[in-house]
């Protein structure tokens, strides 16, 4: 036979549910959060950075202080990629800026 659902018990139930589960703490990061423009800043750094380690092992490379051409040629196509995908982020952060301009109100 079928029993009907007694409120008073799964009442109960949740109570016991609640009781036995940890509590848990809701965190906010808000003074470990940075803004955008520290975020961008920070990225065109370090790209920056990753340009100048390459040309500096270029120098090298042509005064003769290395010869392992497999370091040059792995610190230039780094920078490049670094430098292109720093392009491409400008340029959908100008179409997205153009796009929010067309918007009308």
């Amino acid at each position: 036979m079928i029993e009907g659902i007694e409120a008073s018990g799964l009442l109960q139930q949740v109570n016991d549910i609640e009781q036995t589960s940890p509590q848990r703490e809701i965190v906010t990061e808000k003074e470990n959060q940075q803004s955008f423009s520290d975020v961008l800043s920070d990225a065109i750094n370090g790209i920056d950075q990753t340009m100048k380690t390459s040309d500096l092992k270029v120098q090298e490379f042509v005064a003769g202080e290395t010869d392992n051409v497999h370091d040059v040629m792995i610190s230039m196509q780094r920078a490049k990629l670094s430098f292109d995908l720093m392009v491409e982020v400008r340029n959908k952060v100008v179409e997205t800026y153009q796009e929010v301009s067309r918007m009308q109100i």
